[in-house]
């Protein structure tokens, strides 16, 4: 990110942690997720859409929103800006005589390719109270516990034993040796409630994964070195459901202390502590769980499926598991059934389109360098950035100058 814009997200950082509204001051606080990709914002963009003062942690772009059946960005909502690394783009394929190649609906076919030297972009989102037809927050949220196979502490304890992390039962507090690399916490009964219990561990464990893999030197004085447990413990608490709030490792002054006087070493310190989150995450969250888990989705209102070279869309649900389906060309509408052929041959379309996805998405990922040495920003990774290349609706936004010394530079956004 720019140093305008880190400057920009440390004030604000500064002006919650003093009215004690910050990410860091509120138990159960759910981090910025986007609703469209299932992912949740990372890096300095989380903090950054934590502290924008929304109760729903839902965020998406405008293409995003409109793709979506039912939904819309209502008139006048404000976009509030992000930045990430673009590291892929998407040409267009050609055939031998140089002629655009098409599609079964006579679109032209686009390729996935990695960039060389990827490209700081930015771009504008917009929270689901702005958006119109979006489904409540509560269903959301039902939806997203339904589909976790895991409590927070049976994954905490999974990935303490995937990291190989030694933990040993202390009569005193919670701490972390990082010379013989031995967590060492309160027995469940001798310390707190169960989620301050939880949230403690996740601190310590954070510690021990950040020095595994270098990316955190539990040795260092560096007020921006000691943050990045607490970070590292937000964002993946979040991922989660352990409130990492609870933990009372975390020193709420050293969070300011670094924002306000280094913020650039803030930026540093959320990425690397996203890299941990990452890493630890992904050890009870591997790619082929998480694709396994898409694959068994059933059909959702509001997908658009292609399938037989025609384009069909879920456009509501009926009584019992029925679901409304219209074929797009004709506008016939009919009603399907879970088990039935037409819904099996849709949903099995739908996979293939995700395993595409998947493919595309891997594509982005190979190479990509997790660690300390990395110089690039990953604080929203390859999130946005297919759709917002020839976005006509992100390119006619004025964009604001984070290069201004005036107080524009403060603006959170700007109107639809």
């Amino acid at each position: 990110m720019s140093k305008q814009m880190n400057q920009q997200i440390a004030t604000k950082l500064i002006e919650k942690i003093g009215d004690q509204q910050s990410p860091f001051d509120q138990p159960g606080f759910l981090m910025p997720v986007n609703p469209t990709t299932g992912k949740s914002y990372r890096g300095m963009n989380a903090l950054w859409l934590a502290m924008q003062d929304r109760s729903d942690p839902r965020w998406m772009t405008l293409r995003q929103a409109s793709n979506r059946a039912g939904w819309k960005v209502a008139q006048g909502s404000k976009g509030t800006l992000i930045s990430f690394l673009k590291t892929t783009d998407r040409v267009q394929l050609l055939d031998e005589q140089g002629r655009p190649q098409l599609n079964s609906r006579r679109n032209p076919k686009t390729e996935l390719i990695k960039l060389q030297n990827p490209v700081e972009t930015q771009a504008y989102v917009f929270n689901a109270a702005q958006i119109e037809g979006i489904p409540a927050l509560e269903e959301y949220q039902a939806d997203r516990l339904a589909r976790q196979q895991q409590t927070p502490a049976e994954q905490l304890a999974k990935i303490a034993e995937l990291s190989k992390a030694r933990v040993d039962t202390t009569n005193g507090e919670p701490g972390y040796d990082p010379d013989e690399r031995i967590i060492y916490m309160p027995g469940q009964d001798d310390f707190g409630t169960p989620q301050e219990h939880q949230a403690a561990f996740l601190y310590e464990l954070v510690k021990f994964a950040g020095q595994s893999k270098e990316l955190h030197d539990p040795m260092s004085v560096s007020p921006a070195e000691q943050i990045k447990p607490a970070l590292a413990a937000l964002f993946l608490g979040s991922e989660m459901g352990i409130p990492s709030q609870l933990a009372p490792q975390i020193n709420l002054a050293e969070i300011e202390q670094v924002a306000r006087y280094a913020p650039d070493e803030l930026e540093t310190a959320a990425n690397e502590a996203q890299y941990i989150t990452d890493y630890l995450y992904g050890l009870v969250n591997s790619r082929e769980q998480r694709q396994a888990a898409r694959q068994e989705r059933s059909l959702q209102v509001g997908d658009v499926i292609d399938y037989n070279e025609r384009q069909y869309e879920v456009m509501g649900k009926l009584r019992g598991n029925d679901l409304q389906v219209m074929e797009q060309s004709s506008g016939n509408r009919f009603k399907v059934t879970r088990g039935d052929g037409l819904y099996n041959s849709l949903l099995t379309a739908k996979n293939e389109a995700l395993k595409q996805q998947r493919e595309e998405s891997r594509m982005a990922e190979e190479g990509q360098v997790l660690g300390p040495e990395a110089e690039m920003d990953n604080s929203m990774h390859y999130e946005h950035e297919n759709e917002l290349e020839h976005d006509p609706d992100i390119d006619d936004f004025p964009r604001l100058n984070l290069n201004q010394e005036d107080g524009e530079n403060r603006t959170n956004g700007l109107k639809r």
